[in-house]
């Protein structure tokens, strides 16, 4: 009896982990121009209800549209898995989003944060039909993704195999209140803010960012294939294994692993403490710097290959300015191929740094300015 009773448990307890809402059956209909909004909603709001469980999205193109104020449209409960069939299973903004702004696709609720997401095998469509970023007429605040809020935690997010194109504004979205944010092994196309945006605040940490792509875009993208800004405190962020066909822009991150990465643009990061930057292939800029960092303390750029066009230079680490008088402090250069038409190290506004073993092709090699307790095997 007592051994019946305890099976009921269990079987109770696997089905309910095994709870799966199908948003076909909750009305939601594919590849017809009806809005699904609603049917969609029903089927995340059953999911929270049940304490949990896998959303499914099946093979179809699914409308959805913004009705009011939502940030975001589509809100994720906690224990929550959003998946797909892979590419065929489209969620797609009406096309009426390419006349307002601020439409986010699927994200943390507004009222109360989540915890244990995951969002797979899907592709998400933003439906731009903007060529390129136009100040003022672009709706650069439409995006994908969108987890973020000032009052709840939102913990332990893992995206994977998403395909998001098509957006005026950021595919992916990730700041306030975040700790422990997976994205793996996903692919973007025609953004024209950014690829993945990451931000913080006091509190977020531990952000990775593996395997991502970008592919060929038919719009001119305005930002980069991943960025991190407004960081207000992160910490522990890795940038690994991602083919980026814009820049990387990272900053203002106290522990941050930026690693074996093909860059078709810039590598900039202003602002970061305890920063690795190793392994990586950096070129495509055709002028200006091709890797650029400020106001860091403490860095390791070792290991890299760093390509720059006509008039470049190849790695600049300065800081001690008007604005932050941080220097670029604590500072090891080694190892690296560095080959750029005009200087290949550049230091301005530096202090303690090394530079050793490097193999460097430039008509000048080191260009120092504003530096102190340096100890390089270039002059």
């Amino acid at each position: 009896m007592k051994f019946g009773f305890i099976a009921c448990l269990l079987l109770a307890a696997q089905s309910a982990s095994a709870a799966e809402f199908d948003i076909t059956k909750f009305g939601a209909t594919p590849n017809d121009t009806s809005d699904d909004t609603s049917a969609i909603e029903d089927a995340f709001a059953a999911c929270g209800k049940a304490g949990g469980g896998t959303v499914f999205i099946p093979s179809g193109t699914f409308i959805i549209s913004r009705r009011g104020p939502e940030s975001p449209i589509l809100e994720v409960p906690s224990n929550t898995t959003i998946r797909g069939e892979g590419n065929a299973s489209i969620i797609k903004y009406d096309p009426k989003v390419n006349q307002s702004n601020f439409w986010r696709m699927i994200g943390a609720p507004v009222k109360g944060g989540c915890t244990n997401v995951v969002i797979r095998d899907l592709h998400l469509d933003g439906s731009n039909t903007h060529p390129r970023y136009d100040k003022g007429k672009t709706p650069e605040h439409n995006a994908g993704l969108w987890f973020y809020n000032k009052n709840h935690p939102i913990v332990n997010v893992t995206v994977m195999n998403v395909f998001a194109e098509n957006f005026s504004g950021d595919c992916m979205a990730f700041s306030y209140n975040c700790r422990g944010i997976t994205v793996r092994d996903c692919t973007l196309r025609n953004f024209i803010r950014q690829g993945v945006q990451m931000g913080g605040s006091p509190g977020a940490r531990d952000y990775l960012v593996t395997g991502v792509r970008d592919l060929e875009h038919t719009v001119q993208p305005g930002g980069s294939t991943i960025h991190v800004e407004h960081a207000r405190g992160l910490k522990n962020v890795i940038i690994e294994n991602n083919q980026c066909r814009k820049s990387i822009l990272a900053g203002g991150v106290d522990g941050m692993i930026i690693r074996g990465n093909t860059i078709e643009g810039r590598l900039v990061g202003n602002g970061n403490s305890n920063l690795i930057i190793q392994d990586n292939i950096v070129r495509g800029a055709k002028k200006g710097t091709v890797v650029q960092l400020g106001y860091t303390k403490g860095l390791t750029f070792r290991g890299n290959q760093v390509i720059g066009g006509d008039g470049t230079v190849g790695v600049y680490v300065w800081g001690n300015s008007r604005y932050n008088k941080q220097p670029g402090e604590d500072v090891l250069i080694s190892d690296n191929r560095i080959s750029a038409k005009d200087t290949a190290i550049m230091l301005n506004g530096a202090k303690n740094v090394r530079i050793h073993g490097n193999i460097l092709d430039s008509p000048q090699l080191l260009k120092k300015s504003r530096t102190e307790g340096l100890n390089a095997d270039i002059e």
